[in-house]
Protein backbone atom coordinates (compact mmCIF):
# COMPACT_ATOMS: atom_id res chain seq x y z
CA UNK A 1 0.00 0.00 0.00
CA UNK A 2 1.35 3.43 -0.98
CA UNK A 3 1.89 5.65 2.08
CA UNK A 4 2.56 8.88 0.15
CA UNK A 5 -1.06 10.11 -0.12
CA UNK A 6 -1.50 9.49 3.62
CA UNK A 7 1.73 11.38 4.30
CA UNK A 8 0.56 14.31 2.17
CA UNK A 9 -2.83 14.40 3.90
CA UNK A 10 -1.19 14.32 7.32
CA UNK A 11 1.30 17.02 6.37
CA UNK A 12 -1.40 19.33 4.97
CA UNK A 13 -3.73 18.77 7.92
CA UNK A 14 -0.94 19.47 10.39
CA UNK A 15 0.07 22.63 8.52
CA UNK A 16 -3.54 23.90 8.50
CA UNK A 17 -4.03 23.20 12.20
CA UNK A 18 -0.75 24.88 13.10
CA UNK A 19 -1.59 27.85 10.88
CA UNK A 20 -4.97 28.21 12.60
CA UNK A 21 -3.32 28.24 16.03
CA UNK A 22 -0.79 30.85 14.91
CA UNK A 23 -3.62 32.97 13.52
CA UNK A 24 -5.34 32.78 16.93
CA UNK A 25 -2.15 33.94 18.65
CA UNK A 26 -1.67 36.83 16.22
CA UNK A 27 -5.28 38.04 16.04
CA UNK A 28 -5.09 40.30 19.14
CA UNK A 29 -2.15 42.07 17.43
CA UNK A 30 -4.07 42.72 14.18
CA UNK A 31 -1.93 40.16 12.37
CA UNK A 32 -2.45 36.82 10.69
CA UNK A 33 -0.04 34.18 9.47
CA UNK A 34 0.25 35.79 6.03
CA UNK A 35 1.31 39.10 7.56
CA UNK A 36 3.56 37.25 9.98
CA UNK A 37 5.36 35.43 7.16
CA UNK A 38 6.18 38.74 5.48
CA UNK A 39 7.40 40.27 8.77
CA UNK A 40 9.49 37.17 9.43
CA UNK A 41 11.23 37.33 6.05
CA UNK A 42 11.93 41.05 6.41
CA UNK A 43 13.32 40.47 9.90
CA UNK A 44 15.47 37.52 8.80
CA UNK A 45 16.92 39.40 5.85
CA UNK A 46 17.27 42.71 7.68
CA UNK A 47 15.12 44.32 5.01
CA UNK A 48 14.11 43.25 1.52
CA UNK A 49 11.97 43.96 -1.50
CA UNK A 50 8.51 42.58 -2.11
CA UNK A 51 9.96 40.47 -4.94
CA UNK A 52 12.40 38.84 -2.52
CA UNK A 53 9.54 38.14 -0.10
CA UNK A 54 7.36 36.65 -2.86
CA UNK A 55 10.22 34.43 -4.02
CA UNK A 56 11.05 33.29 -0.49
CA UNK A 57 7.41 32.48 0.34
CA UNK A 58 6.62 31.15 -3.14
CA UNK A 59 3.55 33.38 -3.50
CA UNK A 60 2.43 35.89 -6.10
CA UNK A 61 3.86 39.38 -6.17
CA UNK A 62 0.40 41.02 -6.09
CA UNK A 63 -0.48 39.16 -2.88
CA UNK A 64 2.75 40.42 -1.30
CA UNK A 65 1.98 43.98 -2.41
CA UNK A 66 -1.36 43.78 -0.56
CA UNK A 67 0.38 42.49 2.56
CA UNK A 68 3.00 45.24 2.41
CA UNK A 69 0.35 47.95 2.09
CA UNK A 70 -1.58 46.55 5.04
CA UNK A 71 1.57 46.32 7.17
CA UNK A 72 2.50 49.90 6.25
CA UNK A 73 -1.02 50.98 7.25
CA UNK A 74 -0.46 49.26 10.60
CA UNK A 75 2.81 51.24 10.89
CA UNK A 76 4.86 48.06 11.14
CA UNK A 77 7.00 48.67 8.04
CA UNK A 78 9.01 51.48 6.57
CA UNK A 79 10.22 51.89 3.00
CA UNK A 80 13.83 52.79 2.43
CA UNK A 81 15.37 54.03 -0.81
CA UNK A 82 17.19 51.64 -3.13
CA UNK A 83 19.50 52.22 -6.07
CA UNK A 84 16.78 50.90 -8.37
CA UNK A 85 13.96 53.44 -8.02
CA UNK A 86 11.47 50.85 -9.31
CA UNK A 87 12.07 48.69 -6.24
CA UNK A 88 10.84 49.35 -2.72
CA UNK A 89 12.88 47.94 0.14
CA UNK A 90 11.02 47.29 3.36
CA UNK A 91 12.35 47.21 6.91
CA UNK A 92 10.57 46.82 10.21
CA UNK A 93 9.58 50.14 11.76
CA UNK A 94 10.27 50.71 15.47
CA UNK A 95 6.69 49.55 16.17
CA UNK A 96 7.25 46.60 13.85
CA UNK A 97 10.37 45.55 15.74
CA UNK A 98 8.52 45.63 19.06
CA UNK A 99 5.54 43.70 17.71
CA UNK A 100 7.80 41.20 15.95
CA UNK A 101 9.59 40.48 19.23
CA UNK A 102 6.30 40.07 21.09
CA UNK A 103 4.69 37.80 18.49
CA UNK A 104 7.86 35.84 17.95
CA UNK A 105 7.92 34.98 21.66
CA UNK A 106 4.26 33.89 21.52
CA UNK A 107 4.87 31.64 18.53
CA UNK A 108 8.09 30.24 20.02
CA UNK A 109 6.23 29.40 23.25
CA UNK A 110 3.45 27.72 21.27
CA UNK A 111 5.97 25.68 19.28
CA UNK A 112 7.85 24.65 22.43
CA UNK A 113 4.63 23.57 24.13
CA UNK A 114 3.53 21.68 21.03
CA UNK A 115 6.81 19.78 20.80
CA UNK A 116 7.51 19.24 24.50
CA UNK A 117 6.34 15.62 24.52
CA UNK A 118 8.52 14.58 21.60
CA UNK A 119 12.10 13.32 21.78
CA UNK A 120 14.69 15.83 20.57
CA UNK A 121 16.07 13.25 18.13
CA UNK A 122 12.60 12.77 16.59
CA UNK A 123 12.20 16.52 16.17
CA UNK A 124 15.58 16.75 14.44
CA UNK A 125 14.69 13.87 12.09
CA UNK A 126 11.30 15.43 11.27
CA UNK A 127 12.85 18.85 10.64
CA UNK A 128 15.52 17.33 8.39
CA UNK A 129 12.88 15.43 6.42
CA UNK A 130 10.80 18.59 5.94
CA UNK A 131 13.89 20.55 4.85
CA UNK A 132 14.83 17.82 2.37
CA UNK A 133 11.30 17.77 0.96
CA UNK A 134 11.33 21.54 0.64
CA UNK A 135 14.72 21.50 -1.10
CA UNK A 136 13.53 18.80 -3.51
CA UNK A 137 10.38 20.78 -4.35
CA UNK A 138 12.42 23.94 -4.92
CA UNK A 139 14.84 22.10 -7.22
CA UNK A 140 11.92 20.56 -9.08
CA UNK A 141 10.30 23.97 -9.54
CA UNK A 142 13.58 25.34 -10.87
CA UNK A 143 13.85 22.43 -13.31
CA UNK A 144 16.96 20.97 -11.69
Amino acid sequence: MNSLPKFRASLLQTARLMNDEINNLLLPHQLNSSFWQALYVIHQKGGCTSIEIADYLNVSKPSIAKRMNALIDLELLEQIPTEDKRQKKFVLSPNGKILFKTCSALIDDFESELLQDFAQDDIVVAKNLLNQLSDKLIRSKQGL
